[in-house]
């Protein structure tokens, strides 16, 4: 790890629960993205919850800003997670970098787990998902809705179902290509709908855990993203992990009577565990 990317990680002006996962000498970042946290803000007014605490250029796909040497500067964002989903989100300190590990996302060579808690259990336990997602196609200002599909593939593998309490699964999912919510529709189309997704989830069953749990996130979670690339004459591989927040387990240990009227801190909120 070079000093000059020493320092931009240290000063990097992450905001209010963003942490640092992992980062490396050719300025590759990974960052813990927390539930409710944008990846980008849309407009100044929006900072306050995006991963970073500065500007943000839609078109160029970077942060900026000027430190306080009065030097500016820019770090560019590589993948984007949903508002909702919590987990690994990389980050790029150079164009270059970014740019490359870019191109590794769209060509579905980047190997990413996340984990899901559904309502219901899958037929088998582990198996392979191949749908069709509709798709809005945008011609000048007018928006025709479904246009298109485009497909969606991922890999699925059942992780523990609770007995006695909620009729809940935690999955382990492996998407294999990279559609907008993809992993949230497709969990929908196979009867599988994630615990609190307000667009495509069981809305009374979400209540329920609501009201019993005090968890009202949508329960995915971006665990970890592997990727491999070739840069400057040299292979590498880049690895993050998240470990799967708390509120997963909360849920997943409820039973009726033993939690009644019970509402998790703040602080046990936080907590995360390992499975």
């Amino acid at each position: 790890m070079t000093d000059s990317n020493d320092n931009n990680i240290a000063q990097l002006p992450l905001n209010e629960g963003v942490r640092l996962l992992a980062h490396n000498e050719d300025g590759l970042v990974a960052l813990d993205k927390p539930v409710g946290a944008m990846s980008h803000p849309n407009t100044a007014e929006e900072n306050h919850r995006a991963l970073l605490t500065v500007d943000y250029d839609l078109e160029s796909e970077c942060y900026h800003w000027t430190d306080s040497d009065g030097h500016a500067r820019k770090v560019w964002l590589i993948n984007r997670l949903d508002s909702p989903t919590s987990g690994v989100i990389l980050l790029g300190l150079n164009a270059e970098i970014s740019q490359l590990i870019k191109g590794e996302f769209a060509s579905h060579r980047v190997t990413k787990t996340y984990y899901a808690l559904v309502r219901g259990t899958p037929e088998k336990p582990a198996g392979a998902w191949s749908d069709k997602l509709s798709k809005d196609v945008h011609c000048g200002k007018r928006v025709i809705k479904k246009a298109r599909f485009v497909s969606a593939k991922a890999r699925y593998q059942m992780v523990k179902s609770p007995t006695g309490g909620f009729p809940v699964t935690l999955l382990k999912l492996f998407p294999l290509t990279g559609r907008t919510h993809q992993l949230r529709v497709q969990c929908k189309q196979h009867k599988l709908p994630i615990v609190g997704d307000r667009s495509y989830g069981n809305f009374s069953f979400n209540r329920e855990v609501a009201e019993h749990t005090a968890v009202k996130r949508m329960l995915l979670h971006s665990a970890e993203t592997i990727v491999r690339y070739s840069y400057r004459g040299k292979v590498r591989e880049f690895r993050a992990e998240s470990e799967l927040p708390e509120d997963f387990q909360e849920v997943i240990r409820y039973r009726p009577g033993l939690n009644h009227g019970k509402v998790p801190s703040p602080v046990l909120a936080r907590r995360r565990f390992k499975l």
